[in-house]
């Protein structure tokens, strides 16, 4: 016999080597859970629009779109 703990362990039960426990939660980690429940009620989830860009998209890039060509026009002059 191997005094290796995973070996050793294999070797005398096989079953205990396939099981699986999953990871515990610290305190710490389920107090932050329960902290955080009564919030997870308050969000608000807007439904998408769809049906073309955003206006804030376009803004965007109109924004890019032109701050680049002032550039070039003042690089070229």
């Amino acid at each position: 016999m191997t005094t290796h703990r995973i070996a050793y362990s294999q070797s005398l039960d096989p079953v205990r080597a396939r099981v699986n426990a999953s990871q515990q939660l610290t305190n710490d980690q389920l107090l932050q859970a329960a902290e955080a429940a009564p919030y997870a009620a308050d969000v608000v989830h807007l439904p998408r629009i769809t049906r073309g860009p955003h206006p804030g998209d376009i803004l965007y890039w109109v924004t890019c779109v032109g701050g680049a060509c002032l550039l070039l026009i003042e690089a070229t002059t």
